[in-house]
């Protein structure tokens, strides 16, 4: 009995016919009211934003029917049946598929797209997209009505990430700025690159070494020339031979010669002898071909002569003092038995009375120091030499007795003087302040050196310097204080036995008030401020500082000249100093210039150095002028170094300074 499937039946009553197992049986028909079908909602149409066309994917390219519309409802407005198959029987075919109709109305027109909102974004230009559709490759070769749906969907944008928002908090630290030392290292290689060659000046000090020449050799006796020969031809005319070789000599046999017999006669070789003396006497010595035994014996080497002691030159401040300063530094007091065996070992190698005072001047300076402590507290009391070697402990009056004691045992002639001198604890008098009476400070001694002199020499100050305020004594060889001539000794000392000035200048003496004023008179009573050590060991002359005078008025239109010299005119800063001069600079207030200070560099011809500098120039009143040496340049020493590459350094490469004076501006 065939199934018959007339009538279609309502999904209830399948799901009912299932329920109750009455599957295989033809269910139940129900036919569908007409209220049904008519309250069948239609379906919801397609939404559609407004920047995505509707898409016409359901229908064809070729037609202009509207391609996104539901199928037609069947007519009886209800679904069909499902297909059951049961196990083992094939699955019938499904049912074909309505025909489509083909609609005659004209697609509707697109409603008008709106602009794309692109959000705005700072600092970034990459990361804003177009807002142009795209379209299909397809629809560019059609007509205009036939486009594609090829728009961008939100779908195809889901992996896309806007830019962050510029913030300036998260960028990236800027680089370190240049220190200071790259700054300069960065202006020094530019300077390295642009500078030509370095002007250098020869050395007028140049030391010359004279080589003696070899003697000469003896002179040759002259050679006469052998006269050719000659021959008288047919006319009886001399002329010479013609330049041919001599024929060859015949062989001649060794039993020729008759073997220790006496030979009458020549064999015949062709060559005549000039007979000799009668008598059997030898021929005579010529005379001309005699060597000469002077000349010979000036070609011998000379026997080695005993040294002779290298000549000292007459200023003492050139003079090589090298060997008694260190032959001094031998004998600690620790190991001196007495004053005695001192002084006979002290001057035991030298001849010259000026070597050795000069030795026992350095030997107490290695071994005496100053009593800073009794000094300072005025406990000190007279000291004999004895007591002085055995402490080690001494004042002024201390130095010059034990000096005079070891050089007396020396058999030198040496006495102490006692005076006024200008050392620690001296202020020089200002302008109209009155000048005090005549008083007694301090000591030193005078010694006969060298051809009789008598030589000032100041043993306390040469061992070392003292600082009242701080109450230390620093032990510092001055040997100055040995060497400077009696003339510059009596600027800081004065005896009271006004007959041991020993001056040179043809002055027995020098009143009191000229002494306690200064060398240029009230008007001046402050000289300049000239610091200790440098100008020492440089070999600057303090004397021949310019301006003398503390206070430099700053008068318009004015010029100051700056200058200085060597101490000596022998002096040789190679030689006798530490090495070659230091470039010298004056230091001016200037506001105009860099941390309001400026550097000028003085000229010099190796013996002298001097600045031309108007008033205006140099600062204003109350300010300091101050000397200095340019010791180091660029972590180099700036021995030898010349006036143009100075100037050149200055500003733009580190300086280390050494301070020689200082003036102040009125």
């Amino acid at each position: 009995m065939a199934t018959e499937f007339s009538q279609p039946q309502s999904i209830q009553a399948r799901i009912a016919a299932l329920n109750l197992g009455q599957v295989g049986k033809a269910p139940t028909t129900a036919t569908p009211t007409q209220d049904e079908s008519l309250q069948r909602p239609p379906p919801a149409p397609r939404s559609q934003t407004a920047n995505l066309p509707a898409t016409m994917s359901n229908g064809h390219y070729l037609g202009n029917a509207t391609g996104n519309e539901p199928n037609a409802e069947n007519q009886n407005r209800v679904l069909p049946p499902p297909t059951i198959t049961r196990t083992g029987e094939k699955k019938p075919p499904p049912p074909a598929l309505p025909p489509r109709k083909h609609s005659t109305q004209p697609s509707p027109a697109l409603p008008p797209r709106r602009p794309t909102e692109v959000p705005q974004r700072r600092g970034s230009n990459a990361s804003i997209s177009s807002a142009v559709s795209t379209m299909s490759a397809i629809s560019i070769g059609t007509n205009s009505s036939a486009r594609t749906s090829a728009s961008r969907t939100p779908s195809m944008d889901a992996g896309r990430k806007l830019a962050p928002v510029f913030d300036h908090n998260t960028l990236p630290p800027l680089p370190p700025k240049r220190t200071p030392d790259q700054v300069e290292k960065r202006y020094r290689d530019i300077e390295r690159s642009r500078r030509g060659l370095k002007p250098t000046k020869s050395n007028p000090n140049v030391t010359t070494v004279e080589v003696a020449s070899p003697p000469s050799l003896p002179s040759r006796p002259p050679q006469r020339a052998p006269e050719p020969p000659t021959r008288k031809d047919s006319t009886g005319a001399v002329g010479k031979l013609p330049p041919e070789n001599p024929p060859p000599m015949p062989a001649r046999s060794a039993l020729s010669y008759g073997m220790n017999k006496p030979r009458e006669s020549d064999p015949g070789n062709g060559v005549n002898e000039v007979p000799g003396p009668a008598n059997g006497a030898p021929p005579p010595i010529p005379a001309s071909s005699k060597p000469d035994l002077a000349s010979i014996l000036a070609t011998k080497p000379k026997p080695p002569s005993s040294p002779q002691p290298p000549s000292q030159p007459a200023c003492l401040t050139c003079r090589d003092f090298s060997a008694p300063d260190n032959h001094a530094a031998k004998f600690p007091k620790e190991t001196v038995p007495s004053i005695d065996w001192l002084a006979s070992q002290l001057v035991a190698p030298f001849t010259s009375p000026t070597d050795q005072a000069r030795a026992i001047f350095t030997w107490l300076h290695h071994n005496i120091a100053y009593d800073i402590i009794s000094f300072c507290n005025k406990t000190y009391q007279p000291s004999t030499p004895a007591n002085t070697l055995a402490t080690g402990l001494a004042v002024c009056e201390g130095y010059a007795g034990l000096f005079t004691a070891i050089a007396s045992k020396a058999g030198l002639e040496s006495i102490v003087v006692s005076g006024h001198g200008k050392g620690a604890g001296f202020s020089p008098l200002e302008p109209g302040e009155p000048i005090p009476a005549e008083y007694t400070t301090h000591a030193w001694n005078a010694v006969k050196i060298d051809n009789g002199e008598w030589k000032l020499i100041d043993t306390c100050w040469g061992a070392g310097h003292v600082c009242i305020r701080e109450r230390t004594y620093t032990q510092k060889f001055s040997p100055r204080y040995f060497t400077m001539g009696n003339n510059e000794f009596g600027l800081r000392h004065f005896p009271t036995n006004k007959s041991l000035f020993h001056r040179t200048d043809g002055r027995s003496q020098i009143p009191w008030d000229e002494y306690i004023l200064g060398p240029h008179g009230p008007a001046a009573a402050l000289p300049v401020t000239i610091y200790s050590g440098v100008a020492e060991e440089e070999g600057i002359s303090e004397t021949k500082l310019r301006p003398s005078r503390l206070r430099i008025p700053t008068s318009p239109n004015m010029i100051v000249q700056f200058r200085f010299e060597n101490i000596c005119e022998h002096w040789d800063p190679r030689r006798h100093g530490a090495g070659a001069p230091y470039p010298y600079v004056l230091r001016v207030q200037n506001p105009h210039a860099r941390k309001g200070r400026d550097f000028l560099v003085f000229d010099t011809d190796g013996k002298k150095w001097w600045l031309d500098v108007e008033s205006r120039l140099l600062g204003q009143k109350g300010q300091s002028v101050d000397l200095y040496t340019v010791t180091v340049v660029d972590g180099k020493s700036a021995r030898g170094m010349g006036v143009e590459e100075m100037r050149m350094a200055i500003g733009r490469k580190g300086m280390s300074f050494g301070g020689v004076a200082k003036w102040e501006l009125d």
